[in-house]
């Protein structure tokens, strides 16, 4: 109940000033298998992200995810697979923007901030994993500094046993990240 009164909530926003705003939906990858499978991790991001789009189709999505081993094993990029959800779940092909192939969460912003320069959204609203949005923000902040971005949190559908490897890779990746003073690779 809580998710879908934070929801009403953002739908007020959306649909009262903001809907002649332009608005970017930035959807940072996750895994898929070998067939192209997206993984709960992916489809939770994809579905909060959708939910925000219903409540304003004034908004375009740019989805991140190229190809790697850990992430995508296949021949067409991971931002592919994430589209055609997108568009079976009835998004327009016209509201999206060009693939972002990055491989990580670093690249995801590096290579979108020349799409999001250019694009100039009213609002930048990224949506990544509840478990991952702590680091998401940090790297936003290094990166790419984009003034008017809004975090969403997609609640993740993983069980705590199969979170946890998520969570501690987070805190590691986290301490990396403040054991070089934030300075990035």
């Amino acid at each position: 109940l809580f998710l879908y009164g934070y929801l009403f909530d953002l739908g007020k926003l959306l649909n009262s000033g903001m809907k002649n705003m332009k608005n970017i939906l930035l959807v940072l990858g996750a895994p898929n298998d070998e067939k192209g499978n997206l993984s709960r991790i992916a489809l939770d991001r994809l579905n909060y992200a959708f939910e925000l789009y219903s409540l304003n189709k004034n908004s375009r999505f740019l989805c991140t995810g190229g190809f790697g081993k850990q992430f995508n094993p296949t021949s067409l990029p991971h931002a592919y697979y994430s589209k055609q959800y997108l568009l079976h779940k009835g998004v327009k092909e016209n509201d999206f923007l060009e693939f972002v192939l990055s491989s990580n969460t670093v690249e995801d912003f590096r290579m979108s901030k020349l799409v999001i320069e250019k694009e100039q959204p009213d609002i930048l609203w990224v949506v990544s994993s509840d478990f991952h949005m702590k680091r998401v923000k940090i790297l936003h902040d290094i990166i790419m500094q984009y003034p008017n971005t809004i975090f969403v949190p997609a609640p993740s559908s993983l069980t705590i046993q199969e979170l946890n490897p998520f969570l501690l890779h987070e805190e590691q990746a986290i301490r990396e990240l403040q054991a070089n003073n934030f300075i990035l690779y």
